[in-house]
């Protein structure tokens, strides 16, 4: 009885990681000095998607652009992926896992990749501040039972 106990139990794993797609433009002259504060303008989205009965693929997309005085500085586009092994998890409870914890493990690699990238390009290394995945998986929702709201 305790081995289709065990066969039974939740499990999660990362089975692997890295970047999908890492796209960099450096707009202005290598070494250009930036005397203020540029504006940053930072978009993260997250997404899954099944690739079979047990794994799953989920996808980070980081963009960032950096401009200062109506002029960009930098591009950045990162898709960065986790492939997932899931295994006896409610099916209710399987969007969280995908859209909220996996991408919150998957974040910090990324923001360390985006903090690289600017730092070799010549600009003060871009530091990510940590994100709510709940929230913004709660947001990117459709309103349910709202009905006639204006």
């Amino acid at each position: 009885m305790t081995e289709i106990h065990a066969q039974l139990e939740p499990t999660f794993s990362i089975l692997a990681q890295g970047i999908r797609d890492l796209s960099f433009e450096n707009q202005p002259g290598f070494g250009l000095t930036i005397d203020e504060q540029p504006e940053i303008n930072i978009d993260i989205q997250a997404d899954g998607k099944k690739i079979d009965d047990e794994t799953y693929e989920v996808m980070l997309m980081i963009n960032v652009e950096a401009k200062q005085e109506d002029k960009t500085l930098f591009l950045i586009e990162l898709q960065y992926m986790g492939l997932c092994q899931i295994e006896n998890i409610p099916a209710e409870m399987l969007p969280g896992l995908l859209m909220i914890q996996t991408p919150t493990l998957l974040f910090p690699y990324a923001r360390q990749i985006i903090s690289e990238v600017t730092s070799n390009a010549g600009f003060p290394p871009l530091f990510l501040q940590p994100v709510d995945f709940a929230a913004l998986y709660n947001n990117q929702q459709p309103d349910i039972g709202v009905v006639g709201n204006a």
